[in-house]
């Protein structure tokens, strides 16, 4: 019997199929980033069975873009991230405003808990 590899696995959010047809199926890293994704992008009670899962990014994002609400969303990013994510520690979250594109350009670095590891970064783009 073959043992898997991988400690997380997740569903690609793309449903990206495989070549038998199955739904590719992302793991370890990118199933960690599936999931903060998840965590960013669903509304408060959205989530049926779990209306509290969610950030206050929502309500944010049709705010005046600029510091000011930057920083608002960061903050509202890491406290879901930090209630709902508990596999990884976010080490550096910088947020830029792009008020002439209507969104924000985030990087965030993190560590995965009880992992040897380098830092893992990754860039993402929020927008109304």
């Amino acid at each position: 019997m073959a043992t898997k590899s991988y400690v997380w696995s997740d569903y690609d959010e793309n449903l990206e199929k495989q070549n038998d047809g199955d739904i590719k199926q992302d793991t370890d890293v990118e199933a960690l980033l599936n999931s903060v994704n998840n965590i960013i992008k669903t509304r408060p009670g959205e989530r049926r069975m779990l209306p509290t899962f969610a950030t206050d990014a929502w309500s944010i994002l049709f705010e005046p873009i600029d510091r000011i609400s930057a920083r608002r969303l960061a903050e509202a990013i890491l406290e879901g991230i930090e209630i709902w994510e508990d596999r990884i520690i976010v080490t550096v979250f910088d947020i830029e405003p792009r008020e002439d594109l209507n969104q924000y350009i985030c990087r965030m670095s993190f560590t995965v808990v009880g992992s040897l590891q380098e830092q893992q970064s990754i860039d993402f783009v929020i927008s109304r």
